[in-house]
């Protein structure tokens, strides 16, 4: 497989920039809300947490569905790891 990553003239680049966009709003929102729980309330969001949360929310829904669970189970996984180093 070919990066197409740079090349703007390619013919799939305009999604697959509006999708990097999307994919990148959703892990920074959802990583807020963690941090915000994790600070404030003291309680770790599980990803069926953030995902009864978000499941409205529009970059949510902007995307397949499978691709915005995948990045609330990567963003699950990071912070899985982060807390139980601590």
């Amino acid at each position: 497989m070919r990066d197409i990553s740079h090349r703007k003239n390619h013919r799939f680049y305009t999604e697959i920039d509006r999708l990097c966009f999307l994919s990148k709003n959703l892990y920074n929102y959802a990583n807020y809300l963690v941090r915000k729980s994790f600070i404030f309330e003291k309680t770790n969001l599980s990803y069926y947490d953030l995902q009864k949360t978000l499941s409205t929310q529009g970059d949510y829904q902007a995307m397949p569905a499978k691709v915005s669970q995948q990045i609330l189970m990567i963003l699950d996984r990071n912070t899985e790891k982060l807390f139980s180093s601590e």
